[in-house]
Formats: structure tokens, C-alpha cells, sequence
């Protein structure tokens, strides 16, 4: 009989992903799967009963430190409802896709409560209370600024956190001190100061098996349709400028948010 196989994405805290793939070598052998760096996070395949073992030992030996999911943001959704959170997002450079990639995720209305895509400065100012002389001495692209949108956010919508972005998406509208992929993610839990980072997300060409790895990775996480993966499994098309960073940074946004929860950040 033809055993299922089947994929998961593990997700390593308070380590390095070379760290996390030698403490794993030696069962990740033992039960026949398949090690795939994503970045901050491991994508493992194998048949299904094997990977299930394998996710039981790395549970027990490295407890909290580790979430399994078919997405990051299944896990940062099952990490929320565990400590017992409501989740909220305000989004400017990804246009709503934290909400998409967060609501089709079934049993989110446990923990998602909401969002609002505040793209125009007056909608940053006239729901998330963002200061007007803020956004004039900073510009919406800043840090002063994704902090307001995440106390307006929690305030707004009553949650126990938050998640905000802005950025520059492209292809234009940068410059040179915040050029195109220029992007300011932020979290806050209620009660607590607000983490905020600054990325830059380059819109690099790629090899065919970097492409051919991206391309498996969206398919994967139901981000990519099958009708855009060419027949050697590499893109159809190219992503363009403003669609990969929006891709990124909501990928970046959900990692950040992983962390702080299990940063003691968290209430």
C-alpha cells in the first residue's frame, strides 16, 4: 500500500535555523523525511505517520521553542488562541493580504477580530488616530508612525494585539533614505511596548531553483494559483515588484509576530 505524504512548516524560536536543522538530524534520518530551509522556518516532508512522530518528538524536546502548522499563519493563529488572544492588523503597503492570509484559515473568527486597510493618510488619521504632525515630520513610511497605527488598532478594535505595516511597495514612490521595499513592521500586545522592524525586500531575479523553491513554497501555502507554475514547477510569470514585497512582507510581518508572542512580550 502507497503511504500519503504529507508537508508541514516548523517554526524554530530562540535559535538558528543551522542550529534547529543539526539538533533535528539525526530523527529527521530516522524517519525518512525531508529538511527544506524556508528562511526562518523549516519546511519538512515525508510520509504522513512518520512526519506525525516526528512532529511528537520535537514537541517534547524543544516544548514552546517550536509550532508546527501548513503555514506561518496557521501556527501564529493556533499560538494566539493557546495564550487565549485577539488579534487585529492595520495595513498600508499589503492592502488587506495579512487579513486574506489570516481569515482563510479555518477557525480564525476565534482569534482574528478584524482590520482596516489604511492606505490614505486620512484613513490612518481619522481611524487609527494617527497624529497629523507625525505623519508630517515622519511620513507615513516610519516607525513613529506603524507605532501610532498599533495603539489606534488596538484601541479600535478592542484586541489583546496587534499587527501593522507601511512601506513602499513600488515600483515608484521611493527615494533615496526609503527606496522601494523600504517597509516598517510592527506588533504590539495591549499593556506592552510595540515591536517594530525595518526591512528591505529586493525584488531580486532569481535562479530556476530559486524560483522553482518560491514557487512550490506559494503553491504550497495557497497564495499561487496551479495555472501560473510552468511544467519544471518554476513561475509561469514573474511576480512583479509591488506583488513580492507585498508577498514578503506579510510573510515577515506573521514571523515577527511568532516571535514576540513567545518573547514574553506577550500579557
Amino acid at each position: 500500500m502507497q503511504q500519503q505524504l504529507s508537508q508541514k512548516l516548523a517554526f524554530f524560536l530562540n535559535m538558528d535555523m543551522d542550529s534547529a536543522r543539526i539538533l533535528c538530524a539525526e530523527m529527521i534520518a530516522r524517519f525518512g523525511l525531508v529538511w527544506e530551509d524556508r528562511g526562518a522556518c523549516a519546511q519538512i516532508w515525508g510520509e504522513h505517520a512518520e512526519l506525525e512522530r516526528f512532529e511528537h518528538w520535537a514537541c517534547g524536546f524543544f516544548g514552546t521553542n517550536v509550532g508546527f502548522g501548513h503555514t506561518l499563519e496557521a501556527i501564529a493563529l493556533a499560538r494566539l488562541e493557546n495564550l487565549g488572544l485577539k488579534l487585529a492588523t492595520a495595513e498600508s503597503c499589503t492592502g488587506g493580504l495579512l487579513s486574506y492570509r489570516f481569515t482563510r484559515i479555518n477557525g480564525a473568527s476565534s482569534v482574528f477580530v478584524g482590520g482596516v486597510v489604511s492606505y490614505a493618510n486620512d484613513i490612518k488619521r481619522e481611524m487609527l488616530s494617527v497624529k497629523p504632525d507625525v505623519l508630517e515630520d515622519f511620513g507615513a513610511v516610519s516607525e513613529p508612525v506603524v507605532a501610532q497605527m498599533l495603539s489606534g488598532t488596538l484601541e479600535r478594535f478592542g484586541a489583546d494585539v496587534a499587527l501593522a505595516s507601511s512601506g513602499v511597495a513600488g515600483p515608484s514612490g521611493g527615494s533615496e533614505q526609503k527606496p522601494v521595499g523600504c517597509v516598517f513592521l510592527g506588533v504590539q500586545a495591549r499593556g506592552k511596548l510595540p515591536l517594530i522592524e525595518r526591512h528591505f525586500f529586493h525584488d531580486k531575479v532569481k535562479t530556476t531553483k530559486e524560483a522553482k523553491t518560491e514557487a512550490g513554497l506559494l503553491k504550497q501555502q495557497e497564495l499561487l494559483d496551479s495555472s501560473m507554475v510552468s511544467g519544471d514547477g518554476t513561475l509561469s510569470y514573474r511576480l512583479s515588484t509591488r506583488e513580492y514585497i507585498q508577498l514578503q512582507a506579510s510573510t515577515k510581518a506573521i514571523e515577527i509576530l511568532i516571535k514576540y508572542l513567545e518573547s514574553g512580550s506577550n500579557p
